[in-house]
């Protein structure tokens, strides 16, 4: 029952184990805390077992990390490449795609800026032939 019950443990533990050097870890101590109360008696069995299972730990650990290293040296580098975005244009400045305000578009600020000046312009053109419009009506 005792083995069946230390067996389970161990099955248990190494499931979460996600690198080898962890699971070489559980294993060595397990296995150095057994080695090390096989070895020891009365008083003595108890530290040997605790210092079975740390020199076991150590071992193992020592043991899954080298595995693991070789796992990653047959592995191919992993190369990530970013394909660069297009910069972003507020859907209120895509219906004037070929006004002269057009080279802003990528800078909101700018192009707002551009905006009103040209919306001032118009304006004041729009005053002029107004005022104009205005006398030629006037002269009659």
């Amino acid at each position: 029952m005792k083995s069946i019950m230390i067996a389970s443990v161990l099955v248990l533990s190494l499931s979460a184990c996600v690198t080898n050097q962890q699971g070489g870890a559980v294993l060595g101590g397990v296995g150095g805390g057994i080695i090390g109360n096989q070895v020891g008696g009365g008083s003595g069995k108890t530290i040997a077992t605790i210092g079975g299972a740390i020199l076991g730990t150590i071992a193992g650990s020592a043991v899954g990390g080298n595995m693991d290293r070789q796992q990653q040296s047959n592995q191919p580098p992993q190369v990530i490449v970013q394909q660069p975005q297009p910069v972003p244009v507020h859907p209120q400045y895509q219906s004037y795609p070929n006004n002269s305000c057009s080279k802003y578009i990528g800078n909101e600020g700018a192009y707002s800026a551009c905006q009103r000046g040209l919306a001032d312009r118009n304006a004041q053109s729009q005053r002029q032939l107004e005022d104009e419009a205005y006398k030629a009506g006037q002269a009659r």
